[in-house]
């Protein structure tokens, strides 16, 4: 017998000619109860956890990694991201996951040039399982997310409104469609044609599927907390209260190397620290002190989603950790001194009347710090960054990591 099955997905176009996968994901997410969330955000986290940048806008496995990443608490599900060898074998891991999942794909189409959200298909009959061929295909139901908002075509562009349940997005025009049908012929002459991008992907038909959630996958099971939406970045009571609750929810006050350096203490003043290789990534980091001990352990929490993610301990007979320098110790240290440029570039001195001292500390993987505890002060001279790191050793530049030299 003949299946139409159809989801629900709510529509909206994309920000800009390159948010494509960014839309996609917009709409997969709020399918499934995470709200809308921001294009801006979802771009610039898919292009800060993938292998390939370089050879895309909308990385598949950067895409993944949103979806899994802000999907949320209560569902069940986990995103995997398919590459398969054929159209037939995309097309019907497509119908399998509608069919069995209850939730929308998204498609890679044009050879790699779009993303667009696959959300119904037309069969002979409802797959019987992942690898049934025994139906046919007939068609698909999309939401494709171009054209950009109105606003994009601006000059300069405007910043599109938010998007919401009354957005206009999918009223026809310039405002695009919310219902599209393919039939299955015009797919794969068309639209299911492989991509040409990249190396992991190159020559495979891609898309990012809802499957079982793996037994033993870590990240498996959606976070029982509610997550912030990351537009704007947490307050720093905020950032306190999930610091501990995560200590918490990993039992690391109980675990007996850990026991010594948490008790009888108290949160100090977060820190805000901004990641330098990463676009709009910033964390905090939650000092914990006691008494004359001072900071006997810390714990770092993403400043955008309130994420706990790591955390340090002073083991028993040791010193005070991150003894955080305040500008006026920062400044005293460089302030009208020459510091060495390197390579042979001469000395800088850091007049008093000409520099700017960033707001936040910074940090990034480097020779000078491969610990997100050890961050640094930024000051600008010019074209020039002086970075002050929390044990007032002061650097000219900060290197990449090499191993090998």
């Amino acid at each position: 017998m003949a299946v139409h099955e159809l989801l629900s997905v709510p529509y909206h176009q994309q920000d800009t000619d390159v948010y494509c996968g960014a839309a996609c994901a917009q709409m997969v997410l709020g399918s499934i109860g995470a709200g809308i969330q921001a294009q801006d955000g979802i771009y610039t986290d898919e292009r800060n956890h993938t292998s390939e940048l370089a050879s895309w806008y909308n990385p598949p496995d950067g895409l993944q990694w949103v979806l899994n990443d802000r999907r949320p608490a209560g569902f069940g599900g986990w995103f995997a991201l398919y590459s398969l060898a054929s159209e037939d074998a995309i097309s019907r891991k497509l119908c399998w996951t509608i069919h069995h999942y209850g939730v929308a794909a998204v498609a890679m189409v044009y050879k790699g040039d779009h993303w667009l959200v696959v959300r119904g298909y037309e069969a002979s009959a409802a797959p019987a399982d992942y690898a049934d061929t025994s139906y046919t295909i007939t068609a698909f139901d999309v939401n494709n997310p171009w054209p950009p908002v109105p606003s994009f075509y601006g000059n300069p562009p405007a910043t599109p409104p938010p998007h919401s349940g009354t957005d206009g997005c999918g009223g026809g025009g310039t405002r695009g469609v919310a219902n599209e049908h393919i039939t299955y012929s015009t797919w794969k002459s068309s639209y299911a044609t492989g991509n040409k991008y990249g190396t992991l992907w190159n020559g495979r038909y891609v898309a990012v599927c809802d499957p079982d959630p793996p037994p033993e996958r870590l990240g498996a099971q959606a976070p029982a907390r509610k997550r912030a939406e990351g537009r704007q970045l947490l307050r720093p009571g905020t950032a306190i209260k999930n610091a501990l609750a995560g200590l918490e929810r990993h039992g690391l006050p109980e675990r007996k190397d850990w026991k010594w350096a948490l008790d009888d203490t108290e949160p100090g003043t977060p820190l805000l620290v901004q990641r330098l290789d990463e676009i709009d990534s910033y964390y905090y980091i939650v000092p914990l002190t006691r008494g004359r001990l001072g900071v006997t352990a810390a714990v770092a929490v993403d400043a955008r989603f309130g994420d706990y993610r790591q955390a340090i301990a002073l083991p028993r007979g040791g010193s005070s950790i991150l003894t955080a320098l305040d500008s006026k110790t920062v400044l005293r240290e460089t302030l009208e001194r020459p510091i060495d440029l390197g390579d042979r570039a001469g000395r800088l001195t850091v007049r008093r009347e000409a520099y700017c001292l960033y707001p936040t500390l910074v940090w990034r993987p480097c020779r000078e710090s491969l610990s997100p505890f050890l961050p640094f002060h930024m000051v600008t001279v010019g074209s020039h960054r002086i970075y002050v790191r929390l044990d007032a050793r002061i650097f000219a530049g900060l290197r990449l990591y090499n191993p090998g030299i």
